[in-house]
C-alpha cells in the first residue's frame, strides 16, 4: 500500500481536509520506533519469563526510544486467550515452548502516538490461526479506503473470518480512530481526549458506523479459532485517495518484525 494522489473523479463530493503531512509523518516515525522496540524485545524472550516482566521491558525500551507517555501502556498476553486482556501489563504467566504471545502497546510522544499489536509462537513453527490472524489484519488494512464506511470495513473482517470457519473474538469493534494532539474530541486534552472519544461508536471500527474512513485508524481485527485467539494491530492512514500504512514500506510488511 502505498501514497497515491490522484484527483477525486467528476461528481463526486468535495474532500474532506487533508490530514497534514507534519501530522502523518510522526506517527509513522511512532509505529515504526515502536515495531523496532518490540522487536528488540522478541528477540530477547526466554523460557521462564513471566509477561510482567516482558511488560517491563517494553515500558523500559520505550524511554529509551524517545517516548515521553503512553497511549496505553503494554498489553502483554501468553497463551491465546480467546478474551482481549482488560487492562494494561501482564500477570504472571511463565512462558513455555509453543505459547502464544501477544503484545499491544501504544507509547506516545507530544506529537503522536503509536498503536501495534502482534502475535507469535515461541520456540515452535507458527500454526494456522496465527498466520491467519496476521492475513485477517493485512486484508482489513487493504480493504480500507475513502470509499468504504468505517462500518464496512467490521463486516469485511466479520465476514473474512467466517469464510474460514472461524469467528472475531470481539464482536463490538475491529479498531478505532487515531487523534491527533491538535484534535481535542470532548474539548479534552491530548491524549486524554481521544482516550475517552474511541469508547464512542462513532470513532470504533464496528458494524453499525455509518461514516466514510477519513483520518488515521488503529486496526486490531481479533482472530478465534476454538478456545485460542490472537491479534494482529497497525495503524493506517485513509486521506482521501492517499492511503498507506504507517511504518510500513508497503502492506505485505503487516504483521511482521524486522
Amino acid at each position: 500500500m502505498t501514497d497515491t494522489a490522484a484527483a477525486p473523479a467528476a461528481g463526486t463530493a468535495s474532500r474532506r481536509p487533508a490530514i497534514p503531512e507534519a501530522v502523518v509523518a510522526a506517527f509513522d516515525d511512532a509505529q515504526r520506533r515502536t515495531i523496532a522496540l518490540v522487536s528488540r524485545v522478541v528477540a530477547g524472550l526466554e523460557p521462564g519469563i513471566t509477561e510482567r516482566e516482558v511488560a517491563r521491558r517494553l515500558v523500559s525500551g520505550a524511554a529509551e526510544s524517545g517516548f515521553s507517555g503512553w497511549f496505553h501502556r503494554p498489553h502483554v498476553r501468553f497463551g491465546g486467550s480467546p478474551r482481549p486482556p482488560a487492562l494494561p501489563g501482564g500477570g504472571g504467566r511463565r512462558l513455555a515452548r509453543g505459547d502464544i504471545v501477544e503484545i499491544d502497546l501504544a507509547p506516545a510522544t507530544a506529537e503522536a502516538h503509536a498503536d501495534f499489536g502482534v502475535a507469535l509462537v515461541f520456540g515452535e513453527d507458527e500454526p494456522e490461526l496465527v498466520a491467519e490472524a496476521r492475513d485477517l489484519c493485512r486484508a482489513c488494512c487493504g480493504f480500507a479506503s475513502r470509499w468504504k464506511t468505517t462500518g464496512e470495513v467490521f463486516v469485511y473482517a466479520q465476514a473474512w473470518a467466517r469464510n474460514r470457519g472461524h469467528a472475531l473474538a470481539d464482536e463490538a469493534r475491529v479498531g478505532h480512530r487515531v487523534f491527533a494532539p491538535g484534535d481535542r474530541p470532548w474539548g479534552r486534552p491530548w491524549p486524554l481526549g481521544p482516550r475517552l472519544a474511541i469508547l464512542m461508536r462513532r470513532h470504533q471500527v464496528q458494524w453499525f458506523n455509518p461514516r466514510r474512513m477519513h483520518g488515521l485508524y488503529a486496526i486490531q481485527p481479533r482472530l478465534r479459532a476454538g478456545d485460542r485467539a490472537c491479534a494482529f494491530e497497525e495503524m493506517i492512514l485513509v486521506d482521501g485517495d492517499r492511503k498507506r500504512v504507517l511504518g510500513r514500506d508497503g502492506l505485505d510488511a503487516v504483521g511482521t518484525l524486522p
